[in-house]
This record gives C-alpha cells, sequence and structure tokens, in this order.
C-alpha cells in the first residue's frame, strides 16, 4: 500500500468477477475503495453515457490488437466509513498496460503437439483479439470465439447455425471463459469421443481438470485435482509425457501380439501332436490294417 493509507481489507483477484478490491483510510480520515482488474467488470462499476463506454472498450481492443493487455482501475469514496456500505458512486481512474508475452518455447510445443496429431486449444480469460494474436504468433490459428454462446447466451451471426458441441469441436480457442466454460469445454468434447486433456493453474481450474481424462497442474494449487503434476517450467513435458506413453502402448501392443501367437503356436503344435498320437493309434488297429490293404490292392488293379 502506498504511504498514508491505512488498509482495512483486501480481497484478492478472483476468477468469477475477475478483479480485486482494496479498502483503506487516507491520512485525513476518509474511507475508500478501489478496484483492479478485467476492463469489462471495471466499467460495469460506474454508470457513464454510451459514447464514453464505446470509447472505453475501443482502447481496450486497440491494446489488444497490439497483443498488450489492459486492466482497469476505479475508485469510489465511503462517507458512511463502514464495510458494508455502498458508498458514493464509482470514478474510473484509467488503465493500465501490461505486456505478457509466451514463453520462448511455447510455439515449439504446440507445432510439436500438432505433428503428434494432439489438437491444441487456447481456453483463455482474455479478450478475443489477445486470444487471436496469441493463437497466430504460437501458430495455432485464429479461428477463435468469446466464451458467451457456450452456455447458451448469444452468438455471433457467423456461427448461429452451429450447434455448441460442432462450435467447440471446430474452434482453436475461446476468451473471456469463467470456470464453468472450461468444464463445459472438456464434457462436449468427451461427448464427441474425445479423448481429453486439460492443463490448469488455479483452483478454479479443478472441475475442468477432474473431468478430464487426463489432468494436468502447472501449480500446486490445482494439483489435488489432477493427475500429472509439472515439477518443471513451460509445457514441453507435455510433449515428453505423450511420446513415453505412445512408447509404453507400443511395447504393450507388441507384447500383447507376440503372446498371442506364441499361444497360437503351442495350441497348434498340441492339437498337431495329439492329432498324430490318434492317427497311430488307428494305424495299429485291424480294421485300419484291413482298409489300408484293400486301398492299396485297389490302387494295384487300376494301375494293371
Amino acid at each position: 500500500a502506498r504511504a498514508g493509507i491505512r488498509e482495512l481489507r483486501f480481497l484478492p483477484f478472483h476468477p468469477l468477477d475477475k478483479k480485486s478490491v482494496l479498502i483503506y483510510i487516507e491520512s485525513d480520515g476518509s474511507w475508500h475503495w478501489a478496484s483492479k482488474g478485467a476492463p469489462e467488470q471495471i466499467i460495469d462499476l460506474y454508470n457513464c453515457k454510451k459514447d464514453v463506454r464505446n470509447k472505453f472498450h475501443s482502447v481496450v481492443e486497440n491494446f489488444a490488437d497490439r497483443w498488450i493487455q489492459a486492466l482497469a482501475v476505479a475508485r469510489q469514496e465511503v462517507p458512511e466509513i463502514t464495510k458494508e456500505s455502498a458508498g458514493d458512486p464509482w470514478q474510473f481512474v484509467g488503465l493500465l498496460h501490461v505486456f505478457d508475452p509466451t514463453r520462448h518455447d511455447s510455439a515449439e510445443t504446440i507445432r510439436r503437439a500438432l505433428n503428434l496429431g494432439v489438437n491444441v486449444k487456447l481456453i483463455t480469460g482474455d479478450q478475443l483479439a489477445i486470444s487471436k494474436e496469441t493463437g497466430r504468433r504460437l501458430g495455432m490459428g485464429t479461428n477463435m470465439y468469446h466464451s458467451s454462446p457456450l452456455l447458451g447466451q448469444d452468438k455471433d451471426a457467423s456461427i448461429a447455425a452451429l450447434p455448441v458441441d460442432e462450435l467447440i469441436e471446430k474452434a482453436y480457442g475461446f476468451a473471456g471463459v469463467f470456470p464453468e466454460h472450461k468444464y463445459e469445454i472438456v464434457k462436449k468434447l468427451q461427448e464427441r469421443k474425445h479423448i481429453c486433456g486439460m492443463t490448469g493453474d488455479d483452483v478454479n481450474d479443478a472441475p475442468a481438470l477432474k473431468k478430464a481424462a487426463i489432468g494436468i497442474a502447472v501449480a500446486d494449487a490445482a494439483q489435488g485435482a489432477s493427475d500429472i503434476v509439472h515439477t518443471e517450467p513451460g509445457l514441453s513435458v507435455i510433449i515428453s509425457a505423450v511420446l513415453t506413453s505412445r512408447t509404453i502402448f507400443q511395447r504393450m501392443k507388441n507384447y500383447t501380439i507376440y503372446a498371442v501367437v506364441i499361444i497360437i503356436r503351442v495350441v497348434k503344435r498340441a492339437v498337431t501332436g495329439n492329432f498324430l498320437k490318434l492317427l497311430s493309434r488307428l494305424r495299429g488297429e485291424p480294421r485300419l490294417q484291413g482298409f489300408e490293404n484293400f486301398t492299396h490292392s485297389r490302387d494295384m488293379l487300376s494301375q494293371w
């Protein structure tokens, strides 16, 4: 906290409302609330004219087109001096520019995954423009959509005719997602007979990680609901896991084929051996010898 103020309460960032809140007291004794978070959440805190709102969104989208994330900041005074007070109307303070590049090995990791036949989807809470630019830089493609259609909300005109499950299957990613959207994506992919793996780094990812066939945690907060826990930075470990699992599966397949072949050979030898024993016993019986002599005589007559 900056000098001259006393912090009363701090509510950290929450994935459901996508903002953090601070309650503090100024040096003159006045109470204030301050909030920082996703622009679309902060803009809803205070009433503004339509043209101001449109300009606000235009600035945020301009940042997103340049692959720059924006965090909005707002504040309000609390004359009643109680934590439960509604306070005065919120005032918009400004936008913070945040450049959050991907890891240096992310593009190579995704390229290797695609070459192995693994379809990769980007599921993020960022703005759609940032998601598309991220997908373009990572070589995933830009066929991405906002998360609103996933739970039966409004669809864009270009995808209005597509069912939700087909939209999820064809899209390369979704933006502006909440935890329930992640769970819905995994569920729909499984309903279409896909083996789905999910990576997550927070507690809010737990439902989707638990639902997925393979839950991959990249942080301690999500490891309770995961099958695989990362111990190294980056996602390149996933490629190693895919290659190792395929090697193990191929060895199991080879061993199964080898065991079946051996069993067939053993059964074949056993059946052949028993048949020869039975035949040799039949050859020793008088009726069989008479039959063989009759056959031999008939052959001699036919030759004569």
